[in-house]
């Protein structure tokens, strides 16, 4: 765990200088600090996992990944970015279970739509090795859901040493699978097998937890009281699930493309790039962003000005702190790929030069995106949704048609991706000057 120990000295010093201290920088540092040492696992884990399958394996493994990930943002219908919100405990158990009873509706969905329609999807994504694996698809979905339904719910209990430590064990869980099936099991199995744990992992001792310490307002859920939250939070089905299906679709369908375009071997290398960049990125992007929000809900009603200099002085700060890993990971992408996952995956470590500055404005901005998600301003974030998947799917549509490499496919998609998260800067920032009549005027 000394690498790991590594990561938390560096979360715990991009911590300090990207947040203001309190209790808000004392929060993310718990979250990033069992980010890091879950993702550090899933980094440490990948030499060997890429000694163990192939880029073709990867790039099933990707498309079962991008698959879970559509699906998974219309679970609950988004009603779940809601439980932060009321300023009561029953009104927020009620929203909890309504949670739970769209889940299960939208796994049955999912399940019947995987009988239907899924050898149509394996020859639309040309990758036959998923066919005998679909069946994990609707698993995912309940997992996943289950875990950030349960997650959001500790948001709003401020509860982050638990959700720390629950992805600490997502992390573990994931690792363990992916490499002990590897050994045992040739294919993508159990790459696909460690994907759904990781995903599940950690369910249960929130859930626990929660009924340990938080049982008394589930005393109060009723018909009448999900109707009633139904209703009040109907922004978040009505917008936010819609915007967060066009950005899932906007982040996964790239996977699906480059494998149905150019085979499986390149969604693999994809694949592997998008994840090593990813993960000491993310260590910091999903943890800001779930303590932002659950602090951020509580400004605009007492001082509209105070989001504005958080959201200026959060965006500055990680724009600088961002700048120099993805720097140091542009420029030694290759060389590391070769040495460390075999000489195989030296392509895929090209693709991570090419990724590299949108990577970086990523960090930037993405984290505060949950702004407008407090305003309650989500038209803004279907349209930039929209925006994103237009630029990002017309590109890889133009490159193909065009007869472009793979690489130059990778370079339209980064492209793409900047100027989408510009746009997502530009809309916040928009929400948040016009915000203050409009904000104080409902509230």
């Amino acid at each position: 765990m000394g690498r790991g120990m590594v990561a938390w000295a560096w979360v715990r010093k991009t911590v300090n200088l990207v947040l203001p201290r309190g209790r808000f920088a004392r929060s993310v540092t718990l979250l990033a600090g069992g980010t890091a040492l879950g993702q550090t696992i899933t980094v440490l884990a990948s030499p060997i996992l890429t000694r163990l399958y192939t880029p073709e394996d990867f790039g099933v493994f990707g498309v079962y990944a991008s698959i879970l990930g559509i699906v998974t943002v219309v679970a609950s219908l988004r009603y779940e970015y809601a439980l932060p919100l009321p300023e009561d405990d029953e009104t927020a158990a009620n929203t909890l279970v309504l949670c739970f009873v769209l889940l299960m509706g939208m796994t049955t969905l999912s399940w019947l739509l995987v009988h239907a329609v899924g050898d149509q999807i394996v020859t639309w994504a040309n990758v036959p090795g998923l066919k005998p694996y679909l069946w994990l698809i609707p698993l995912g979905m309940l997992g996943a859901g289950t875990y950030q339904i349960l997650n959001y719910w500790a948001v709003r209990k401020r509860a982050f040493p638990r959700i720390a430590r629950t992805r600490l064990s997502r992390g573990v869980a994931r690792a363990a699978l992916q490499v002990g099936v590897g050994f045992a099991h040739s294919g993508p199995f159990g790459l696909l097998l460690g994907q759904l744990a990781g995903e599940t992992a950690g369910s249960i001792s929130l859930g626990l937890s929660a009924w340990r310490k938080d049982h008394a307002p589930f005393k109060a859920v009723s018909l009448q009281g999900m109707r009633k939250a139904g209703r009040r939070y109907e922004r978040f089905p009505l917008f936010s699930s819609w915007a967060d299906l066009l950005g899932a679709l906007g982040l996964q369908v790239p996977q699906l493309l480059f494998a149905a375009f150019y085979g499986a071997e390149v969604a693999g290398w994809f694949a592997l790039g998008q994840r090593v960049i990813a993960a000491p990125l993310n260590i910091v992007v999903d943890s800001v962003s779930q303590v932002y929000f659950g602090e951020a809900a509580r400004l605009p009603k007492d001082d509209p000005q105070a989001m504005r200099r958080l959201f200026l002085k959060l965006t500055g700060r990680l724009a600088l702190i961002g700048a120099l890993p993805v720097a140091v990971i542009c420029a030694l992408a290759p060389w590391v790929f070769t040495f460390v996952f075999g000489p195989g995956w030296e392509t895929a470590g090209r693709y991570v030069q090419i990724l590299g500055l949108m990577f970086a404005v990523r960090f930037a901005i993405v984290p505060l995106f949950h702004t407008l998600s407090v305003l309650e301003r989500q038209d803004l974030y279907s349209i930039w949704e929209a925006a994103r998947l237009v630029l990002v799917v017309g590109g890889l549509l133009a490159a193909k048609a065009l007869g472009a490499s793979h690489i130059a496919a990778i370079g339209v998609y980064s492209l793409s991706m900047l100027t989408a998260y510009l746009f997502l800067w530009r809309l916040v920032w928009h929400a948040l000057k016009s915000s203050p009549k409009e904000f104080e005027g409902g509230a």
